[in-house]
């Protein structure tokens, strides 16, 4: 009697110990961007954050002041759509092998993962709507899939694809982001 009990003991922790193990697997997937533990960056840079940037919003706002001249560096991985339901519109950080006149960064693939630095000037507000407009000086930085970038200038740091056509996009980009120590 005292070895049945002895098995079940074993079998009722060891089912207790897997369902745990599930539980931190579960909960380090779900975890939002910037909790999880970044590969090693590059020599010389703190890490910053990740940050999901998903393939149907137009900009990510990381939330960060930029100085211009400040290096960061990036490293994208992931898989979008730059129009859902066509399998020949899936991409990685490097985009398609397509350009278009219209595309931020017109000199580099469609969909390809860039940065946007946006200056602010000055916010208007229409008296009748009182809708404000932002007036913002604005650079555009290829990234790819991995870069270090020095900032063309002082600013609020988005992150997005080199696409402006963005409400038929699909999938998202994992994206870490460090910055140059010092």
């Amino acid at each position: 009697m005292a070895g049945r009990r002895e098995q079940r003991r074993r079998r009722t922790a060891a089912a207790a110990a897997a369902a745990a193990a599930a539980l931190i697997l579960l909960w380090t997937a779900a975890a939002p961007a910037g909790q999880e533990d970044p590969a090693p960056g590059p020599p010389g840079f703190d890490f910053e954050a990740r940050f999901a940037v998903p393939a149907g919003v137009a900009w990510t706002d990381t939330g960060l002041e930029v100085d211009e001249g400040e290096e960061f560096h990036f490293r994208a991985a992931g898989s979008v759509s730059l129009q859902r339901g066509n399998p020949v519109a899936f991409c990685g950080p490097e985009g398609l092998a397509v350009r278009t006149v219209q595309q931020p960064v017109p000199d580099r693939n469609l969909g390809a993962f860039i940065v946007r630095v946006a200056q602010l000037v000055s916010i208007s507000k229409d008296e009748e709507t009182g809708a404000e407009t932002r007036n913002e000086i604005v650079r555009f930085v290829y990234v790819g899939s991995e870069a270090t970038v020095r900032m063309p200038l002082s600013g609020r740091l988005y992150l997005g694809l080199n696409e402006d056509v963005v409400g038929d996009n699909a999938g998202e980009l994992a994206v870490e982001v460090w910055r140059r120590a010092g």
